[in-house]
């Protein structure tokens, strides 16, 4: 088939946060049909498309430097599947696994006033006196804690 190198055409901002600019050794990859092979099966069960795309594709380049011994950079594994795929056109055809309707929204002007009069803060520290002691142990499998008894004071 040919080499994938570092630079050209991948997904934009899909360089992950923790990634280190690679060195020459990884900066090419020869993509044998064995190499590529390597690839899909690293694919099995991760799409790198979709809302969870980054996260599937850190378990692809995992598993696809193990398989062939050495580190890839995403930005070489998203290139190539760029040459063989339109990640774009597949991205925006994907379906959200949730619904996610886009509405308005407003606070409510008294919890902006609470805010703005500090009230907030008593509120928290209100709940942490309330609070029981650790001896208490846990209620229903969940351990007690400030934020709980927040949520149950306000009915969430």
């Amino acid at each position: 088939m040919g080499e994938a190198e570092v630079g050209g055409t991948g997904a934009p901002g899909d360089k992950g946060p923790g990634e280190a600019a690679p060195s020459p050794a990884e900066e090419t990859v020869v993509w044998s049909p064995e190499v590529e092979v390597c690839l899909f099966h690293a694919m099995l069960g991760h799409k790198p498309v979709g809302v969870n795309r980054h996260f599937h594709m850190i378990c692809i380049r995992d598993k696809f430097s193990q398989n062939i011994g050495r580190q890839v950079p995403s930005k070489v594994i998203w290139d190539h599947l760029s040459t063989m795929y339109d990640m774009q056109a597949l991205h925006e055809s994907e379906i959200l696994p949730f619904p996610n309707p886009e509405r308005n929204f407003v606070l409510p002007d008294e919890i902006i006033q609470e805010v703005r009069e500090g009230l907030c803060g008593q509120r928290e520290s209100e709940a942490v006196l309330a609070r029981p002691s650790p001896s208490a142990g846990h209620h229903r499998g969940f351990p007690v804690n400030g934020s709980c008894l927040l949520h149950r004071k306000s009915g969430h």
